[in-house]
C-alpha cells in the first residue's frame, strides 16, 4: 500500500469516494471487498471504516455525491416552474440541450458508467438515481401535459402523462449513451444543436402536443435565447 499524504478529513474523504467509485464501475458492488477499496485509496481499512462504517455507507456516499449539485440545480428549476404548454416544452428541451448538446464530461461518463455497472449487477444505484432528479423531472412532465391537455394543445390519443414523461426521460438518455466511446455509435448527420431540436420535436409529438403548439413555444425558446 502506498504512503498516504497528509489530508483533512475532508479532503480524504472525498478521495476516497473518487477512488471507490471507479472501483465499482470496474467491479461491480458485490464483487468488491474493503481490502480492495482501502487499497485502491491508499488508506488502511481502519482509516477507510473511520470514514464509512461499511461497504453501504460508502456506496451511498457515492450516489450522493453524483447526484447532490445537478439534483439541487434540477429541484429548484422544477419547483419554480408553473404546469403548462410552454413549461412542457421547456423541460424536454432543456433536458435534450443538457444531456445531448455537448460532449459528456467526465462527472458525467463516470456517472453513467457505475449506472450501467448497477443495472448488470444488483442495480441498486440506478434504482436510486432514477428516485431522484429523474423521478421529479417525470412528475413536473405529467403536471405539464395535463395542463396542456386543459387548454387545448395536446391531441387526444391514449398516452398515460408519466409514460410520456418516462419514454422522453429514456430516450434522451439512450441517445447520450451513442456518445459514451471516444468515437460515437451513430453519426446522426446533424450538429449538436439540431440533435436537441430533433429529439425534442420527437418527444413532444410523442406525447401529443399539437404542431402548432410545439412551433410556437419552441420558436419562443430560440428567440428569446433560453
Amino acid at each position: 500500500m502506498k504512503p498516504t499524504a497528509r489530508m483533512s478529513s475532508e479532503d480524504r474523504r472525498t478521495a476516497i469516494i473518487k477512488t471507490a467509485q471507479r472501483v465499482f464501475v470496474e467491479k461491480g458492488f458485490h464483487r468488491t471487498t474493503t481490502r480492495e477499496l482501502a487499497e485502491a485509496a491508499g488508506v488502511s481499512e481502519a482509516l477507510l471504516f473511520k470514514h464509512f462504517p461499511n461497504k453501504e455507507a460508502l456506496y451511498s456516499a457515492i450516489q450522493m455525491s453524483c447526484m447532490d449539485e445537478q439534483g439541487s440545480k434540477i429541484a429548484r428549476q422544477l419547483e419554480s416552474l408553473e404546469p403548462s404548454t410552454s413549461a412542457l416544452v421547456l423541460l424536454v428541451r432543456d433536458l435534450a440541450c443538457h444531456m445531448l448538446g455537448k460532449e459528456p464530461d467526465e462527472g458525467v461518463r463516470s456517472f453513467i458508467h457505475l449506472a450501467l455497472r448497477s443495472l448488470m449487477d444488483e442495480g441498486e444505484f440506478a434504482r436510486l438515481a432514477i428516485r431522484g432528479s429523474p423521478l421529479q423531472w417525470v412528475r413536473k412532465i405529467e403536471a405539464c401535459i395535463e395542463a396542456a391537455r386543459a387548454v387545448g394543445d395536446m391531441i387526444e390519443e391514449p398516452i398515460r402523462p408519466n409514460m410520456g414523461g418516462w419514454c422522453a426521460h429514456q430516450l434522451i438518455t439512450g441517445i447520450l449513451l451513442q456518445f459514451l466511446p471516444t468515437t460515437p455509435l451513430i453519426d446522426y448527420g446533424v450538429s449538436r444543436e439540431e440533435l436537441v431540436k430533433q429529439v425534442t420535436w420527437f418527444c413532444l409529438r410523442g406525447m401529443g402536443m399539437k404542431e402548432t403548439a410545439i412551433q410556437r413555444y419552441y420558436r419562443s425558446l430560440e428567440i428569446s435565447g433560453d
